[in-house]
């Protein structure tokens, strides 16, 4: 990977390289006290953007996965039928996205475009996606009590799946790392100049310093991973956490990692209907009801359950290549019971049964 060193001073002009070149510019903002969220760059806001706040909570996975997606309109008129496919994908960047969200892009793109069928919806604006992620430094803004990154081995700085990576390295400079060709293609631009082997010292001594400085670590993660997959938690542990649960959904609408959803057909005029796909929750009860009204999952300990299973069992480790959560830390920070996914392992850790031990052998 090259990188290039630029002036603090000059950063945000990166987001006018990419809007010079017809990109929709997303970029952190800072809201009232301690929110922060993702919007569009205009002429207006541009210098609101802020390189060292406070995760959104809201990710910016919804930028290729919208919250609510529209797929195809149908048409019928004197018993003629028309489908129109629905697709828009603007050329986005998104400026300011954190190592774990970057992470969190990579499980969508593994879920739907990995295997044998590829989301045609989800790959067109995925193509068309710039990503210039920002490593958090500064322990007081960027890292949060929640956040547990190290544990998932996202974070504090992604080693892939960004186009550039910017890093403050203090006294004014940022360090640009190019991690694709369209990155790369950026340091022809003469905000950029080539660095110092220095400069290569400083990014390892800063990331080793903040590693340092994340509260909230899940150790447990193999341990509680293995338990899940070997079907050895106890009933009562997941009935406690499900008796925490308040079924609001929060969790997984805020997971970057998350992918549920639900498909619904709607009138939207006399002689037109829409196809729309909404994210789903399999914390909500009517995310497994049948057709028939019988529900599997009736106990939201049950759901509880597959969540969780979803995210930490062997088998979908091996399918896509990773535990599915970014340690983002956003699910513990939204949780009205407790049951993020920190709490989660460590209770499930605590109870588990304990092996039996080896005693030695009398002659």
């Amino acid at each position: 990977m090259k990188a290039r060193l630029i002036d603090s001073g000059n950063v945000l002009k990166i987001v006018d390289l990419l809007r010079a070149r017809g990109r929709e510019v997303i970029a952190p903002f800072c809201g009232r006290g301690r929110d922060s969220y993702f919007d569009t760059v205009t002429d207006e806001n541009r210098a609101q953007v802020r390189l060292h706040l406070p995760n959104p909570y809201y990710p910016p996975k919804r930028f290729v996965f919208p919250h609510i997606e529209r797929l195809m309109r149908v048409h019928g008129k004197n018993g003629a039928m028309t489908i129109e496919p629905a697709c828009e994908a603007p050329p986005r960047a998104i400026f300011g996205i954190r190592s774990c969200d970057v992470a969190g892009l990579w499980h969508l793109d593994r879920f739907y475009l990995g295997r044998d069928y590829r989301d045609v919806y989800y790959e067109r604006r995925r193509k068309n996606l710039f990503l210039v992620n920002m490593v958090c430094t500064d322990p007081a803004q960027d890292i949060g009590n929640d956040c547990f990154c190290l544990c998932a081995d996202t974070g504090p700085a992604a080693r892939e799946h960004f186009d550039l990576q910017l890093m403050d390295l203090g006294d004014g400079q940022f360090m640009a790392v190019a991690g694709t060709a369209a990155g790369e293609e950026l340091f022809s631009e003469p905000i950029f100049r080539k660095g110092t082997g220095a400069c290569v010292e400083r990014r390892r001594a800063i990331l080793a310093e903040v590693r340092k400085r994340f509260g909230t670590t899940t150790s447990w993660f193999t341990a509680t991973v293995r338990y899940v997959s070997q079907g050895t938690i106890l009933e009562k542990t997941w009935e406690e956490i499900g008796n925490r649960c308040l079924e609001c959904g929060g969790c997984t609408y805020v997971c970057p990692a998350c992918t549920c959803f639900t498909v619904s057909d709607r009138q939207v005029g006399p002689e037109e209907v829409e196809r729309v796909r909404i994210w789903d929750s399999c914390g909500l009860s009517g995310f497994t009801r049948m057709a028939g009204g019988f529900n599997p999952r009736r106990a939201v300990h049950d759901r509880r359950n597959r969540r969780f299973f979803r995210k930490l069992a062997q088998y979908f480790i091996q399918r896509e290549l990773a535990v599915a959560c970014v340690g983002c830390g956003r699910c513990a920070a939204v949780c009205h019971g407790d049951i993020g996914m920190p709490s989660i392992v460590e209770m499930i850790r605590r109870a588990a049964p304990e092996p039996p031990k080896n005693e030695p052998a009398q002659h």
